[in-house]
């Protein structure tokens, strides 16, 4: 047998040395231990309880944060009016007017600020960017949280303007010689894509998740009745991929949802793949589109009137399979609606309630008498807008 050997050491001097030496590799073990338990009760948390280890997240960012008896923390002072467009940047607030364009940082100061000449100013926000541009003129801002990312401007006027969150940017104009066009600029702002529809109006376009392909809702007529079609192209062609004829209904808005693209009807969601293959419908089964955000992780939120008029609704949560996920019922007038991430944030005339996408009460805040608008956040908290300051709530 091979012999091995174990040195020793002196044990009658070195003994003192090994006695401290033990209790050091007990620490050191102890410690690990205590590491690896906190590290599964994390793990736990976010598999589990998504929800709460939010909560906890934010208690531990928002600290020093000088709180109401609400958990309101007022962080953003501003003067605006009717006119004013809002939206929520990770650590800002973008304020949009007709003439003054502004980003305040959660520590009150100004982080950029413009004058602009704006005749209907309009707000596309997608992720941590935000495009804010004039209906029927021919300026753009592209907006993070930092400030100001790119000015431009667009050779016709603009219908509508949308992103991805990679910063794609598509914009929906009435280009001279066509009945509308749609240009493409990657997140450089280089232009990347270019669609003139010469018999056909286009009402919006948005850009896929994986920026390879843009979808466009045109309406047309035939035989004296309009009818709304979606078209998909390759950003690498000029030629369209698919079409998918939407005849009952006008489609309003297209977006994205999970991989592929949701459109907005006025009786259904159409879900098709980010190519334009069709593949589910969700009906609205004769009641009437009220409100609906694509903002959700995976799924589209609705809200929906059992009558064209009246408090008496359904709110409503989709996937991406067109497969409800769940169903609320509301008699209270909903006054704005707001979907970030897991979360869902509903703003009724004497409350605001915060809803995972299951539709489970999260939070509920009551003082809500100067709040205009809500704009919810991936980590569970809400901004809400008033006429000259927003706070942050922080359940």
């Amino acid at each position: 047998m091979d012999k091995l050997e174990f040195n020793l050491g002196n044990t009658q001097e070195e003994a003192p040395k090994r006695i401290l030496e033990k209790p050091k590799k007990k620490r050191s073990l102890l410690f690990a231990l205590l590491a690896a338990v906190v590290l599964i009760g994390v793990l736990i948390a976010v598999l589990w309880d998504a929800n709460s280890f939010d909560g906890l997240r934010r208690q531990i960012i928002y600290a020093r944060a000088q709180k109401d008896e609400n958990g309101c923390a007022m962080l953003y002072d501003y003067s605006s009016d009717r006119t004013s467009r809002f939206a929520a940047l990770e650590g800002g607030l973008l304020i949009a007017s007709p003439n003054q364009l502004r980003l305040i940082g959660e520590d009150g100061a100004v982080r950029f600020e413009e004058n602009i000449r704006f005749q209907s100013c309009a707000i596309a926000r997608c992720g941590n960017l935000a495009v804010v541009y004039d209906i029927g003129g021919t300026e753009l801002y592209v907006m993070d949280s930092h400030g100001l990312v790119r000015h431009m401007t667009n050779g016709s006027e603009i219908v509508s303007a949308t992103l991805n969150e990679k910063g794609y940017l598509a914009v929906t104009s009435n280009a001279s010689g066509y009945k509308a066009a749609v240009d493409v600029y990657d997140a450089e702002g280089e232009p990347a894509f270019t669609f003139n529809s010469a018999d056909r109006f286009v009402m919006t376009a948005a850009v896929s998740r994986d920026s390879r392909y843009l979808m466009a809702v045109t309406m047309g007529e035939s035989e004296g009745v309009f009818s709304s079609r979606l078209v998909t192209y390759r950003l690498t062609s000029t030629e369209s991929e698919a079409a998918y004829d939407v005849t009952v209904g006008a489609v309003y808005d297209v977006g994205t949802v999970g991989n592929g693209f949701c459109a907005v009807a006025e009786d259904a969601l159409y879900f098709l793949s980010s190519d334009g293959n069709h593949r589910a419908t969700y009906s609205f089964e004769g009641d009437s589109l009220r409100r609906c955000d694509l903002g959700g992780d995976g799924y589209a939120t609705l809200l929906l009137g059992h009558y064209k008029s009246g408090s008496q609704c359904r709110l409503v949560t989709v996937n991406d399979d067109g497969v409800e996920i769940a169903a609320l019922e509301v008699n209270s007038d909903v006054l704005d609606l707001s979907v970030r991430g897991r979360y869902v944030a509903a703003l009724y005339s004497d409350h605001m309630t915060i809803y995972d996408k299951n539709l489970t009460e999260c939070a509920t805040l009551h003082d809500v008498s100067a709040v205009r608008e809500v704009m919810m956040r991936p980590d569970g908290s809400a901004v809400l807008a008033g006429v000259s300051a927003a706070r942050l709530y922080l359940p």
